[in-house]
């Protein structure tokens, strides 16, 4: 198996070793002063430049280990990384170089202030306006890096320092580009390759599913990470969490993240909620499919820009939904930034602590967790308990048996360890997989009871005809989870449930905005865009949508769908006023106006 471990076992120095070259004159100009930190790349110091009285931090990295090839080019390449960039929201570097007896050292601006993973252990859950205003950072200082043609790779809150500055009580800083890497594969360093194909590199919290499978990156990865952190910043705890770093890498590729509300609910012990056009921004940085996701730091800027107005101006003075009674519109309010509760999440120990996320790690990837069938698992399903029949012919000497008796002792664990005890036998029994379902949806794990259950009607088609499933899946689909009550409006229609395909489609065209958008993808997905009003929804969404992106989105849509009856809706949207705030009066629609005259004057000439 292949790794990235240095060839050469070097005994790294010990603290009495790094406090002793305290008061020692680095390169003839800069006094060490105090050992501010050690890790697994050296040791930092506090100094000063003795001709300037200037205080500087300085990075070692000692002789014992300047010797393995692989550090000191990665030490060198930091250097070289950081030499390209020069951005407020990135450490600043002024020299680097080696010394007599073969010490490397970096000389890099002096933070005063805490590490991001620092601030969240001590206050975490953040306030939304808060986390954004600190991601808003990040993607600053991660923007310039792309444009310089470099991913970080290893975005996490250890590697953020927030300080204070004249002008804002928190501001943040990218540190150690120690793994950075040229968005054309290249690495920066001496022409020592580092990386080897299948092999990951960055902290498993934080990682890309690209970068968990070894493949190659591009700026959108960082994305991912920083996304990661915002998560755990408004939630109290990262999106995926688990003690075995491969299940980890698993999540990353194979799971949606859960809904916010209900993870800050857990965190604080309390119903809680995260504003909606929150959560849309921030899932949107955590999609699977980098194609899905931001496309560029800028872009996501843009749109934290707007979500933070938003914030501080919740209503707007914005068009009514037309009064087309042909299309059976109603008008609906303007959005307002309401959070969103779920009273049913119940108090969670907070297991995940933040110093324990470990240091940077070199995962070989592509494992057999991780195998191409888990990238195929469904959307994650919120399911409550239904009653269960009992089937009258289980056996209950076999495992499914075994199970289903477990389960109705109240022992969900027990019964899913009866289950995977007999792996092999019970991976193609119909029944085994039924109960499998019902014992995940007892611990709410529901991608993996939705998967078990997927599994046993593919196994068994009589399964569709199961009392406890159906029970299950109607319940969900009123679910307050959106992504709950579209996976299982999903598989029933796939089970030929006539009330869940009208259901379904009533909401692709509907006036309630959670629901609208998830629905009409999972229409198009089953077959069914012929029969949703694409008119209505995409009216719906001009005039519903939280940022003018989204909103310009809808412009296009309205525009290509041809009907010109949109066209009372694309006038009055070329204008949509700010109540309070900076926006006051201002035009929140401003990045819509070109594209909705456009499509007015190409609608205007569409025939009747």
């Amino acid at each position: 198996m292949p790794s990235t471990e240095p060839k050469t076992k070097v005994q790294a120095p010990d603290e009495g070793e790094d406090l002793a070259r305290i008061g020692q004159l680095i390169d003839g100009r800069y006094r060490l002063d105090k050992l501010l930190g050690r890790g697994g790349m050296g040791v930092v110091y506090r100094a000063e430049h003795i001709a300037i009285r200037r205080p500087l931090a300085i990075k070692l990295l000692h002789p014992s280990l300047a010797a393995i090839p692989e550090l000191r080019s990665r030490f060198e390449r930091e250097a070289l990384a950081i030499g390209r960039i020069d951005h407020p929201n990135c450490v600043g570097v002024s020299d680097f170089g080696r010394l007599d007896d073969g010490t490397l050292f970096l000389v890099m601006d002096l933070l005063d202030g805490r590490s991001l993973g620092e601030l969240m252990d001590a206050e975490a859950p953040l306030p939304p306006e808060r986390a954004l205003k600190l991601l808003r950072h990040v993607l600053s200082g991660l923007g310039h890096a792309h444009q310089q043609g470099i991913v970080h790779r290893d975005v996490k809150p250890e590697n953020v320092y927030v300080v204070s500055t004249e002008t804002e009580p928190e501001f943040a800083k990218i540190l150690d580009f120690g793994i950075a890497k040229m968005m054309d594969g290249r690495e920066i360093d001496d022409g020592l390759r580092l990386t080897q194909a299948g092999v990951a590199f960055g902290t498993p919290v934080y990682m890309s599913p690209e970068q968990a499978l070894g493949s190659p990156l591009d700026g959108r990865s960082d994305l991912y990470g920083a996304s990661v952190m915002a998560f755990e910043m408004i939630c109290g705890r990262p999106p995926f969490w688990a003690d075995d770093k491969l299940e980890i890498l698993s999540m990353h590729t194979t799971r949606p993240p859960p809904p916010m509300g209900e993870m800050l609910s857990r965190v604080q012990g309390h119903p809680a909620g995260v504003p909606p056009a929150v959560e849309e921004i921030i899932r949107k940085g955590l999609a699977k499919r980098r194609e899905e996701r931001w496309t560029t730091a800028g872009e996501y800027i843009a749109a934290l820009d707007q979500v933070q107005a938003l914030l501080v101006d919740p209503t707007y003075e914005g068009p009514r939904a037309p009064s087309t009674g042909a299309i059976g519109l109603t008008p609906t309010p303007a959005l307002a930034l309401d959070a969103r509760r779920d009273p049913s999440s119940g108090p969670i120990l907070l297991a995940h602590r933040r110093r324990k996320a470990g240091p940077s790690l070199h995962v070989i990837a592509g494992l057999a967790l991780i195998g191409a069938a888990a990238l195929g698992v469904l959307i994650a399903v919120l399911l409550r308990s239904p009653a269960r029949s009992k089937p009258r012919d289980i056996d209950p000497a076999t495992p499914a048996g075994k199970a289903a008796a477990l389960l109705d002792r109240g022992k969900p664990n027990d019964a899913i360890k009866a289950i995977e005890a007999a792996r092999k036998e019970t991976a193609t029994d119909p029944e085994a997989q039924l109960q499998l379902g019902h014992a995940y949806q007892a611990l709410r794990k529901n991608d993996l009871a939705v998967a078990a259950y997927k599994r046993s009607v593919e196994l068994d088609p009589r399964k569709v005809a199961d009392p406890s499933m159906r029970s299950a899946l109607r319940t969900i689909s009123t679910d307050t989870d959106v992504e709950a009550a579209m996976a299982a409006l999903a598989l029933r229609v796939k089970l030929d449930d006539a009330e869940a395909h009208r259901t379904l489609v009533e909401l692709a065209s509907g006036s309630d905005m959670t629901r609208r958008r998830p629905a009409a993808v999972v229409a198009e997905k089953l077959g069914l865009s012929s029969e949703v009003d694409w008119l209505k929804s995409y009216l719906y969404d001009l005039e519903q949508r939280d940022l003018c992106l989204q909103r310009k989105d809808a412009v296009i849509k309205l525009r290509a769908l041809g009907d010109k009856r949109a066209i009372p809706a694309l006038e009055q949207a070329q204008f949509r006023k700010g109540k309070v705030g900076k926006w006051k009066g201002k035009n929140v629609n401003d990045c819509l106006v070109d594209d909705a005259r456009a499509a007015i004057t190409f609608l205007s000439g569409v025939g009747p």
